[in-house]
């Protein structure tokens, strides 16, 4: 019974862990907007696409520009 309770606990523990970095990508982790649309795909990461057009982070070299972040 103990083997199965810790089983659990750590598999609970690799999903949570899996979930919290795939929410902490952001833009900054790529430097073409190549590479983040390629994340963007393999990993579903939402976060990527602001303006929900399916183009990851269109801000970085080689993306369109577009709904960019104005800088303050």
């Amino acid at each position: 019974m103990n083997n199965w309770l810790y089983l659990t606990l750590f598999s609970a523990l690799l999903c949570i862990n899996s979930m919290t970095f795939a929410q902490r990508v952001s833009c900054k982790n790529f430097k073409t907007q190549q590479q983040a649309q390629a994340y963007f795909i393999q990993h579903k990461a939402r976060q990527l696409d602001r303006d929900r057009d399916g183009q990851a982070c269109d801000c970085l070299p080689g993306g369109n520009g577009q709904k960019c972040p104005r800088k303050k």
